[in-house]
């Protein structure tokens, strides 16, 4: 067993579903880590990139919670994600492991999970950057003050606060049953269309919605095309890891 994952910390990954399963097939493969349930929901997709990038989300989500609890990835087959809506306590919403902090991000077929240690709300956010952005964009994302600071047609910036305001709804699991609009990031540096963005360089202003208030926004680096952001009380150090060292023995 290793030791669990240091407090104050985050570590994340975000890779590609391809080299999660190639790295899933020394532990039997990636489907041989998921419940019935989700093995049913995965091959109800029609895009392979779909099914791939749901079963790789899946088997790194446990990975990962493995990893933050001083478990082998191998272990990890015995954890069992827990689903629970904060407005309905429905078996939907925000995944969850008892005993540690996750949040996941899936765009196809590139999978982001983030871990750390109980006691504290994380949320992790990646979006493929796209060449342009639906007309009512700025009127459900922005905050009005937003809306003015951004050069018309940043698309670019518009999506780096787009995943600030989601991983901060994540952190919450309010997720987008509430406007982003509703939420602000107030710059203690660079503005959004700056690159590149140090971590912990914004902090989220919500007096409407007091989960969210205060929290701080790290924008991490990610693969080419995309844009991811962090959300968490506190400035905690923040790592990256690589597929493998995600998916090391103890």
């Amino acid at each position: 067993m290793r030791s669990p994952e240091q407090s104050g910390s985050i570590h994340y990954v975000i890779a590609s579903a391809a080299k999660i399963l190639s790295a899933a097939a020394g532990l039997g493969g990636g489907q041989s880590m998921l419940s019935q349930a989700e093995l049913a929901k995965a091959a109800r997709f029609r895009d392979t990139r779909d099914t791939d990038g749901y079963v790789a989300a899946h088997v790194l989500f446990r990975v990962m919670a493995a990893r933050s609890l001083g478990l082998t990835p191998d272990q990890g087959r015995n954890l069992e994600p827990r689903l629970h809506c904060q407005h309905c306590a429905g078996p939907h919403g925000k995944p969850s492991i008892e005993g540690t902090n996750l949040s996941l991000s899936r765009v196809r077929d590139v999978v982001m999970v983030a871990s750390a240690s109980a006691g504290a709300p994380i949320g992790a956010d990646h979006e493929a950057i796209p060449r342009e952005l639906p007309e009512d964009f700025d009127d459900f994302a922005l905050s009005p003050a937003e809306g003015r600071q951004l050069a018309s047609g940043d698309v670019e910036a518009r999506l780096r606060v787009w995943v600030a305001k989601e991983a901060a709804l994540k952190a919450t699991g309010h997720g987008l049953l509430i406007a982003p609009s509703k939420l602000h990031l107030g710059q203690r540096g660079p503005h959004p269309s700056a690159k590149p963005l140090p971590e912990w360089s914004a902090t989220i202003e919500s007096p409407g919605l007091r989960e969210a208030h205060g929290l701080q926004i790290a924008w991490v680096p990610a693969p080419s095309g995309h844009t991811a952001a962090l959300a968490a009380f506190g400035r905690p150090s923040i790592s990256r890891l690589d597929v493998r060292s995600a998916f090391e023995g103890p």
